[in-house]
């Protein structure tokens, strides 16, 4: 349906709540998926924890529906920015990109994408 290119391209903004762990120097944090492609992901964390600088590596975990056992992808940290410009904001989005999916995960979470579309949202 589509080509391997347009499916790395294409980016799924989450309509609802899902969310994932990313693991780092020993430490979990619980975030909010904010969107998702086959190439990685932007996640929202509530501002007041640590969280990895940019060009490190980390582990993404995250059951997807109709899965028995969670993802656990590696990845790399692109980017950390806070939501607004105003200083008490409250919300940091993270931007990973994932290392070496597997052509099981790529197309586990392709199927996610293309079933989050077509499914009414909740």
């Amino acid at each position: 349906m589509f080509s391997k290119a347009a499916r790395d391209n294409f980016r799924l903004d989450m309509p609802y709540n899902f969310y994932v762990e990313i693991s780092y120097d020993g430490k979990k944090r619980l975030g909010r998926l904010v969107n998702l492609s086959s190439k990685g992901a932007c996640i929202e964390f509530m501002q007041g924890g640590e969280l990895p600088p940019a060009n490190s590596e980390t582990t993404v975990q995250f059951l997807l529906p109709e899965e028995t056992e969670p993802f656990s992808l590696g990845a790399t940290v692109g980017w950390t920015q806070k939501l607004t410009n105003e200083t008490n904001s409250q919300f940091v989005n993270l931007g990973v990109k994932f290392q070496k999916l597997n052509e099981n995960a790529y197309d586990c979470i392709w199927d996610f994408i293309v079933k989050t579309i077509s499914a009414p949202i909740p």
